[in-house]
Order: C-alpha cells, then sequence, then structure tokens
C-alpha cells in the first residue's frame, strides 16, 4: 500500500477507504441521535387546519361608519343606521345586517376560495377603510385580499350579511 493512501488523525493511521466508513458510520449514528431526540412533525393529509379560537373581525373598539357593498350601502348619521341609496330595508333590517357584521365570529383556514359572492367596503371613524370579499364555496369565506388570509365564517349565513 502506497503512504499517499493512508492517514493519520489522532495518532491513528488507516486508508482513505476505511476514514470514509468510520465518517458514514458516524453520520448515521449523529442521525439516528437527532431522530429519536426530537422526531419529526408527523404530516397530515387534512387540507383544512383549523384552529378553534374565533376572532371578530372589527375589533371592539373599532368604530363602524359605513358598509358599502355593491347594491346596499348603509351610513351611520345622527347615531342611527341608514341606506345612503334607495333602500328595500326596514330600520330593522337594516340595524340587523349593522349588527351581523359587528357580531362576526371567524377562524382562519388555508383553503382556495372560489364562488365569489361580492366585494364589501367597511369604512371606520377614524377614516380607515377595509375591503373585505365573501366567497361561497366550500363554505362561507370571508377573504382579506390585503392580507391574503381566508376565514370561515362560523355563526352568519350570506343573506344576514348582504340584506337579501
Amino acid at each position: 500500500m502506497k503512504v499517499n493512501e493512508k492517514r493519520k488523525l489522532f495518532g491513528v493511521t488507516m486508508t482513505k477507504r476505511a476514514w470514509n466508513n468510520v465518517l458514514v458510520y458516524v453520520i448515521l449514528i449523529i442521525m439516528f441521535v437527532f431522530w429519536y431526540v426530537a422526531p419529526p412533525l408527523k404530516e397530515t393529509n387534512e387540507a383544512v387546519p383549523e384552529s378553534t379560537e374565533q376572532i371578530g373581525l372589527i375589533p371592539d373598539n373599532g368604530s363602524l361608519s359605513a358598509i358599502e357593498m355593491p347594491d346596499l350601502t348603509l351610513q351611520l348619521a345622527n347615531s342611527e343606521w341608514q341606506c345612503a341609496n334607495d333602500c328595500r330595508l326596514t330600520n330593522q333590517q337594516i340595524s340587523g345586517v349593522v349588527n351581523n357584521w359587528l357580531s362576526i365570529k371567524m377562524t382562519p383556514v388555508d383553503v382556495q376560495a372560489t364562488d365569489k359572492i361580492t366585494d364589501v367596503l367597511l369604512s371606520f371613524n377614524d377614516g380607515n377603510t377595509a375591503r373585505v370579499e365573501l366567497y361561497a364555496s366550500p363554505y362561507l369565506i370571508l377573504r382579506l385580499p390585503n392580507q391574503q388570509q381566508n376565514f370561515k365564517i362560523e355563526n352568519l349565513h350570506v343573506s344576514q350579511l348582504l340584506g337579501r
């Protein structure tokens, strides 16, 4: 055996092949140690990891001043909600639609929303606005397009939100 085919480390002389085998076994031992110390997370085939925590759309301290939909615009005037355009809703129905928007409970979901229903523009007293989108499939989904997030609406139907 030639001299340049042998390697010496910490006083141990072995051939290149023997050192390669030692390295392979050391790496395997390290892999097994990490495998049993911190096993990998098991993958689930569930496409909708839903959290059980429900959140609201409008914070408690957020004061809503207007709700604009393509066929209906509701505005707060003199501490009373009214239609800004021709409206087919009674005052009781208007307050019901507004209360439904204020009481939305939703959970985040990771599903692709399809069958868009409408866009809704929410205006607040501080001048801020928020645009949300409503989708019908696979269930009632509220999408925040600026944040690229989808939420499943848990407590309401689309007719309750749109006043239809």
